[in-house]
């Protein structure tokens, strides 16, 4: 178990099924998830391109523009929807936060700069946050506002700045 800061909040509860559906009819980053969700199935199934058209629809309806082949794990939540950018093959792990301005994606360089970028569980991307190119952000990780990630970041810290470096580790709690 890791301490977790002050932005790192824990879910206290499962929303019952009302406040699922009010979610999915009612806010943006609930439908950018469902939507993106619907074009992997598809996407997964070989289905020419309605993946593609749901996509664009989803960019059109919330802001947030998901590739269909990307990969978002279990309970990830989009705090808000407007202009996040997830690109082709990206994954991002379980009960992971992410913000508006959000860009996860290749630099335009050569090929090895262009890979995608993979996300840790428990992980917070605060709003303007950039991961670029074939990066990895472990687990329980805080990425500030506005920093822009082109190196891997490992478990348990907080990182910030343009280029992002390590600000702050999180102590790890000894079980005996």
């Amino acid at each position: 178990m890791s301490s977790q800061p002050n932005i790192q909040r824990k879910r206290s509860r499962q929303p019952s099924f009302v406040e699922k559906a009010g979610r999915l009819f009612l806010d943006s980053g609930t439908q950018a998830i469902f939507l993106h969700r619907a074009a992997h199935f598809l996407y997964r199934l070989n289905v020419p391109l309605i993946p593609t058209i749901i996509r664009r629809g989803n960019f059109f309806l919330t802001g947030a523009d998901i590739y269909p082949s990307c990969k978002l794990g279990k309970d990830v939540r989009f705090i808000h929807s407007a202009g996040i950018i997830i690109a082709d093959k990206s994954m991002i792990g379980d009960n992971c936060e992410i913000f508006g301005q959000v860009v996860l994606g290749g630099r335009g360089g050569n090929h090895e700069e262009d890979g995608a970028p993979i996300i840790g569980a428990n992980t917070v991307l605060c709003i303007g946050a950039k991961v670029l190119g074939p990066v990895t952000i472990g687990q329980n990780v805080t990425v500030a506002a506005c920093a822009v990630v082109l190196s891997s970041i490992p478990d348990n810290c907080l990182a910030a700045g343009v280029p992002a470096t390590i600000k702050t580790v999180y102590k790890q709690e000894k079980h005996s």
